[in-house]
């Protein structure tokens, strides 16, 4: 906590500094922009003991994760933004215990929203700015679970996921063109539904709303910002 708080006040100062020089840096109206976020996770474990037989017991785990978030905005006045933003995303992951029970669950979907953005130093090096945010994620998951040899369940998993956030961030400009952009933490509100459906017939819905804050170093990263 005490490191974030750092890096914030460390933020505001750089933002401070650079607003009192006459620098050529910064966005003005009518600047377009492209930038946009892409992630990837791996995962390979596996663990072995004995089981109370004596025998090896093993259980493994292998997946991954990929999302491309790219987006566009419009600078409808010197210190205001808006965009959008178009995503996609997918994961795998694969389980086994001593070939006895073996999992599979693939997921693709797709994400879109609307935001927009105030600079309170648009015109300098380093800005910070707020951006709000209401988006929305449909994702559909489809799982296979084998237990023994001829126990199969098939099952389908429908999400569509409505959110509101609100984030601080920093930009920082590079070169007159490209520059750094990080948000800094986040609160937000989601409304979240789940339908559910397998191959023994069972169907169901799951619905829930949820509210989340953060302000810490697991969401500050710098993407990449291209002005026009």
């Amino acid at each position: 906590m005490k490191t974030t708080l750092l890096l914030f006040i460390t933020a505001i100062t750089l933002s401070n500094i650079y607003a009192q020089e006459d620098s050529s840096f910064g966005f003005t109206k009518g600047d377009f922009i492209i930038s946009g976020t892409m992630s990837y996770s791996y995962q390979n474990s596996d663990s072995f003991r004995d089981n109370i037989d004596g025998n090896m017991y093993q259980f493994g785990t292998k997946g991954h994760n990929f999302s491309i978030i790219p987006e566009i905005g419009y600078f409808v006045s010197t210190h205001f933004m808006t965009g959008l933003k178009f995503g996609y995303i997918s994961s795998k992951t694969e389980s086994f215990d001593n070939d006895l029970y073996y999992y599979t669950s693939k997921g693709k979907g797709y994400s879109t929203s609307i935001f927009g953005r105030y600079y309170f130093t648009p015109q300098k090096r380093v800005s910070l700015f707020i951006e709000l945010e209401a988006g929305y994620i449909k994702n559909t998951i489809d799982s296979d679970r084998i237990f023994q040899i001829n126990d199969l369940t098939a099952s389908t998993n429908k999400i569509e996921n409505y959110s509101v956030t609100a984030a601080p961030g920093i930009n920082i400009f590079i070169n007159k063109d490209l520059s750094l952009t990080s948000r800094i933490g986040r609160i937000g509100y989601s409304n979240i539904k789940d339908n559910f459906s397998n191959s023994q017939g069972h169907t169901g819905t799951n619905k829930r709303d949820s509210i989340d804050a953060s302000i810490s170093l697991n969401n500050f990263y710098f993407g990449l910002l291209y002005r026009i």
